[in-house]
């Protein structure tokens, strides 16, 4: 198994990576831990609203009720896939903790290059609509992770 854990990570850590952190664990991952962060995460703050609804509509429960910081013990380990939701985010995690050597945006790691971009003040349809985005991403994430384990 290459990758034993997988951080996914937005800026905000409300919606974007949250969404993507509860498609990657409904799926079987092999033992593998997964988790969501944000890059500035001033204190906890509950998730966006529509997100939920979203996750919900799609027969999914988020893993937590706030958001959590990215720190440097997430990033520990060997065997840690960092997947963002932007290139700027990408770029913000190897600045602030280092040259990380697998960080990418969740796009350009499954062939696919370009942002997500949160539909912050969108409509819920809107919101479904970057789920169903994130939801194709991540599950051909999930597909490359198991091939590279094999």
């Amino acid at each position: 198994m290459r990758y034993k854990k997988i951080v996914l990570v937005c800026t905000d850590n409300t919606c974007l990576s949250i969404m993507a952190e509860s498609v990657m664990r409904s799926i079987d991952m092999s033992g593998r831990e997964i988790i969501s962060r944000g890059l500035v995460v001033l204190f906890p703050e509950p998730l966006n609203l529509k997100a939920v609804a979203v996750l919900k509509g799609n027969q999914m429960d988020p893993a937590k009720d706030n958001s959590e910081q990215l720190t440097a013990d997430d990033l520990r380990g060997e065997s840690v896939l960092v997947l963002t939701m932007t290139e700027k985010d990408s770029i913000a995690v190897k600045e602030r903790f280092g040259d990380i050597a697998c960080v990418y945006p969740l796009g350009v790691f499954v062939r696919k290059p370009g942002d997500i971009v949160e539909p912050y003040g969108g409509t819920l349809a809107e919101y479904g609509a970057c789920y169903e985005y994130i939801d194709l991403l991540t599950k051909m994430a999930v597909e490359i992770i198991s091939q590279e384990g094999e």
